[in-house]
């Protein structure tokens, strides 16, 4: 379980970042969502990463690895579309080859973006699973080749929990802290610097680094106020992190797993959010989502194709960015009353302490032209 330790936020994925291989982005204060969730809400735009997406975070901290460590000048990958791009984004900045596995279902736009950034691009499968099979195969053929994987590697996750670096440095200036209590003066309140997070899960590999994130600041502070519990009498009040896992319905192999306690093989995928189509998640994700003494507590949120469409769709009326509708599933819990009384304001949940911070993880198959498409389709 235990992540790797670093003394300093800025050592985490230091020489990537030095490098410029991926984007410190903003983090912006949400008035629509606060006033719907009754609580402030905050938006981490990974959506601005070079290539669309969180995932330069864990592929400029692997390929900058494996090019300055091991010498690698080649690169094969399989993905659904967004791995690739960060791989073919990062590798062309690292002078290295790129080799890209994409399914049928990914979209032409992003074929055609592969291939700007000089990647070689083979389309093959009816899933992701299937072009990752193909893309194992080649690199077990060519020694000089190395296989990355669009989520499950530790170097991965390590590039992404930069995000929950950021997202606390940002907060410590935007939050006040909490004031401990006049009645009592020997009692002393933690708040979580993240009280709510929100992301979506695909493979597992954004879940796994920001866990990992959220592990490695909770070591850095104090140890002692970690596994209080509530319901007893102690100097200290604490509340975990709560993560809430989105999911739509029909790529729910994460959800699917947490309920089972197990891990969950889907058969096929059923939704318009393609980017989620990882039949069964990495099993380090269902691992650090279930640790029982971890500073955080991890729940899945399923939602329907519609209500992902529609929270894509307000992203872009209320701050003016498009997403696709697999970042639409983490949006979706906070703009859906549905999803919002049952994950947000449900007894169990608002009592959570500090804002909510949105993952707004992007994609690069989007336009206006497939945003009103999906609207269309999903009869938003």
């Amino acid at each position: 379980m235990s992540s790797t330790k670093h003394n300093n936020d800025n050592d985490v994925a230091a020489q990537a970042r030095q490098a410029r291989l991926f984007r410190r982005t903003p983090l912006i204060y949400s008035t629509t969502l606060s006033e719907l969730c009754q609580k402030d809400v905050y938006l981490k735009l990974d959506c601005l990463q070079a290539s669309g997406s969180f995932k330069d975070r864990g592929m400029a901290h692997l390929c900058w690895t494996l090019r300055q460590k091991q010498n690698c000048h080649k690169l094969i990958c399989s993905s659904g579309g967004n791995a690739g791009l960060a791989v073919a984004t990062v590798g062309r900045q690292l002078g290295m080859t790129v080799q890209v596995v994409v399914p049928t279902t990914t979209k032409a736009m992003v074929v055609q973006k592969l291939q700007s950034l000089g990647a070689e691009v083979t389309i093959h499968g009816e899933h992701w699973n299937a072009a990752d099979a193909l893309a194992r195969q080649w690199v077990e053929q060519d020694p000089e080749a190395s296989y990355i994987s669009p989520y499950d590697n530790p170097l991965l996750w390590t590039g992404h929990s930069t995000l929950i670096d950021e997202i606390i440095q940002d907060l410590k200036e935007l939050v006040p802290p909490p004031k401990s209590s006049s009645d009592d003066a020997t009692t002393k309140v933690t708040t979580p610097t993240i009280g709510t997070l929100i992301l979506s899960v695909g493979g597992g590999g954004l879940l796994c680094g920001a866990l990992e994130g959220l592990e490695r600041h909770s070591s850095q502070g104090s140890d002692d106020s970690r596994h209080q519990d509530s319901t007893t009498t102690t100097t200290a009040t604490t509340t975990k992190t709560l993560v809430l896992a989105a999911e739509t319905m029909g790529a729910s192999s994460f959800g699917q797993a947490l309920e089972a306690g197990k891990l969950v093989r889907l058969s096929s995928i059923d939704s318009i959010a393609t980017s989620l189509g990882a039949l069964e998640v990495t099993p380090v994700a269902l691992q650090r989502a279930t640790q029982t003494d971890a500073p955080y507590r991890v729940q899945s949120a399923l939602c329907t194709d519609a209500e992902a469409v529609h929270a894509c769709v307000q992203l872009a009326q209320d701050h003016r960015l498009l997403v696709e509708p697999a970042c639409g599933a983490a949006l979706a819990v906070a703009y859906s009353e549905r999803l919002r009384q049952q994950y947000l304001l449900s007894p169990n949940n608002n009592v959570v302490q500090g804002p909510i911070v949105i993952e707004v993880c992007g994609g690069s198959g989007v336009n206006i032209d497939l945003l009103t498409q999906w609207k269309k389709e999903s009869g938003v």
